[in-house]
């Protein structure tokens, strides 16, 4: 098997740890991680060097703007961020005849209905973060058209911070925790993730199929907001972490700043069938993320 190189901009992120530690068992993939202080995304410069430096076979986005509150209030640099620098990344890949793969989120639907989001569905973000993301894929799409865009969705796991990690905070200082339990969607494992990722990339360069435009990696699984966070205080309580009782609310009760798809679930009959995916069960990874969580956060 020719050996793989990866540059992956991101290394910091659940995604991007969880890349770098899937990698790191198997000797046939080369992973180089730039965080934002090697490869910022808005600075151009940087990614075509980073890109000649790790003489990559594949690019993998991982970098965003993810603050999707405060990208209601700063929306230019999350396009900056979110649209901008995915575009110049497929400018430059496609150049260098690099392949890229870049990662976006359920956030660029509008969450009608109660089916699973389609590749072939048309997107209508509800939030500037959403929006953004969406002008990220069509710059992708526009420049390299061989070019992957993975939507992924309620990421989770033992690494950096997530739905799981807030969560044990929050019960660390309140005993009650309000919770939306109308947004529902499919919690997806960071590793799984990750997996998913590496076939794609290696079936890229290895040309086993035609894989461009959209792929969803998302588990099969779905839940409320406020079913998650049950099932978080259940397994922390059970490994002698924080406990909190769930109050579930209503987005609308909730109002937050950005608006959130009511239906986040993605359907991942298209990456399954190309990359022939498992997935974690949910209370396996669950347990394995709250053990990583209450580690590494332990007074």
């Amino acid at each position: 098997m020719i050996p793989l190189r990866i540059a992956c901009i991101g290394k910091h992120g659940q995604t991007a740890q969880a890349l770098a530690g899937v990698a790191a068992g198997y000797p046939s993939i080369e992973l180089h991680q730039a965080g934002r202080e090697a490869a910022d995304l808005t600075d151009a410069a940087a990614l075509e060097a980073f890109i000649h430096q790790t003489q990559a076979h594949v690019v993998l986005n991982a970098g965003a703007y993810n603050l999707v509150d405060k990208a209601e209030n700063d929306e230019a640099k999350a396009f900056a961020v979110n649209a901008e620098g995915p575009r110049t990344l497929a400018r430059l890949c496609n150049r260098y005849g690099v392949h890229f793969i870049h990662m976006s989120t359920d956030c660029v639907f509008d969450g009608a209905g109660t089916e699973p989001h389609t590749e072939d569905e048309s997107p209508r973000p509800l939030s500037a973060y959403g929006r953004s993301k969406l002008a990220g894929e069509l710059a992708v799409a526009e420049e390299y058209p061989e070019a992957v865009t993975a939507r992924v969705c309620w990421v989770f796991s033992e690494f950096a911070e997530s739905f799981v990690s807030k969560a044990i905070d929050w019960a660390r200082a309140r005993p009650v925790l309000q919770i939306v339990s109308d947004q529902i969607g499919p919690p997806t494992y960071a590793p799984d993730i990750a997996i998913a990722l590496l076939r794609l990339a290696r079936a890229k360069v290895e040309s086993v199929r035609d894989l461009s435009g959209l792929l969803h990696l998302a588990s099969p699984d779905a839940m409320s907001r406020s079913d998650m966070a049950g099932a978080i205080m259940a397994e922390s309580q059970r490994q002698g972490g924080p406990f909190a009782r769930i109050e579930p609310v209503t987005t609308a009760a909730f109002n937050a700043p950005a608006k959130r798809p009511l239906n986040a679930r993605l359907s991942n009959a298209r990456a399954n069938e190309a990359l022939g995916l498992n997935w974690t069960p949910f209370a396996a990874a669950l347990e394995r993320s709250v053990a990583g969580v209450l580690n590494r956060t332990a007074s």
